[in-house]
């Protein structure tokens, strides 16, 4: 067998099992973080952060995964998104809404980690 043949492979294979474990725990700690927030403040703007969308406010920060359905449109989150919208969301309700500055609300379910 030669080993150094398939060193790249497992190399690249426990990199992914050390980046799915450690990105798992975080999204999780993300989930229950954001979930337990009440939100109900103007969005001071919003950033890609590791697969879902980081929403920063005045105080407060939070990381949630988005889901593009018929709730908005089919309209991806991050680009639908100004400064000056508002975000509604009380503690473990399933569902985020946007408001438009012009008034158009979109509402947003998003990925739960259990």
């Amino acid at each position: 067998m030669n080993f150094k043949k398939y060193l790249p492979f497992i190399i690249a294979l426990i990199a992914v099992i050390i980046h799915y474990c450690y990105g798992g725990k975080e999204a999780k700690n993300n989930y229950i973080n954001f979930n337990k927030s009440n939100l109900n403040d103007k969005l001071l703007g919003t950033d890609y952060y590791a697969r879902g969308v980081k929403i920063i406010f005045k105080y407060n920060q939070y990381v949630f995964y988005p889901r593009t359905s018929d709730l908005n449109d089919n309209s991806i989150f991050n680009a639908t998104t100004e400064i000056g919208d508002s975000i509604y969301k009380k503690p473990f309700q399933k569902i985020l809404t946007l408001k438009k500055k012009n008034g158009k609300e979109y509402k947003y379910s998003f990925r739960e980690f259990k």
